[in-house]
């Protein structure tokens, strides 16, 4: 993958991100990657003052999600099915910047992100380092939450990983009546651009979890697949459709 790499300050541990990630320097790419304060933020070299992305499992939004959580009201935690003894094992399977897979792992849950992409992976992968160092979460987080740099499709058909629940978060479909999207999705969208094939992922999903497929869905769209949801369960913007594994 090729990106506008400003390498001043870099360090052995990003280095080796980018390295292992085989990620190159072009000066004509639109992207750059920069290294600020021991930390991978990525921009956009054509609309500079807008918001710089990283991955900051640390951030006060991940706290506030966190300390303010109330089982009630939090439809993904139901769709989870986690109960007083039963902590899936989850494999999300469209990781992007691992706000969700963060968040099930602070649940209980074991959670392996999948992320194909190069440079969403190295951004993922050099947040989750940091957090690993972290005195307050590092502990629980190293435990909990891996990341692999892969296509889900192709590792999930090697039957290598067998979960109880496969996580899909897929690109929302454009919807013109409605802003913008956030700018970290608007950089996904550029990223990828929309080439995920992803009712095929939800196929392959439902070959291999033992529990369940939970997809994410805005609440405006329709399922991902003609095959029969399940149930539902929605929240004020989106839901949580709910696959069966094929028998």
């Amino acid at each position: 993958m090729n990106i506008y790499l400003i390498t001043r300050n870099i360090n052995t541990r990003i280095q080796k991100i980018i390295n292992d990630y085989n990620i190159k320097h072009d000066e004509n790419a639109s992207l750059a990657l920069i290294i600020n304060n021991n930390t991978l933020e990525l921009y956009n070299r054509l609309e500079s003052r807008k918001k710089i992305i990283k991955v900051d499992f640390l951030s006060n939004q991940n706290n506030y999600r966190c300390s303010n959580f109330k089982k009630k009201n939090e439809a993904l935690y139901k769709a989870l099915g986690i109960k007083k003894n039963y902590f899936p094992y989850v494999v999300d399977a469209t990781a992007g910047f691992g706000k969700d897979a963060f968040l099930i792992s602070f649940w209980g849950c074991y959670v392996v992100m999948i992320e194909r992409h190069p440079i969403i992976a190295a951004l993922l992968k050099d947040g989750l380092q940091r957090a690993y160092e972290n005195k307050n979460i590092g502990n629980w987080l190293k435990k909990r939450l891996h990341l692999m740099f892969s296509d889900s499709c192709k590792i999930l058909n090697t039957s290598m990983l067998k979960p109880d629940i496969i996580y899909l978060d897929p690109m929302y479909p454009t919807n013109k009546k409605k802003a913008l999207p956030k700018k970290n999705i608007q950089f996904l969208r550029n990223i990828i651009q929309n080439n995920d094939n992803c009712e095929n992922l939800l196929n392959v999903s439902r070959k291999f979890a033992k529990k369940r497929i939970i997809v994410k869905r805005p609440s405006y769209a329709k399922p991902l697949s003609n095959e029969k949801v399940e149930f539902s369960i929605n929240n004020k913007n989106n839901r949580f459709d709910i696959y069966l594994p094929f028998k």
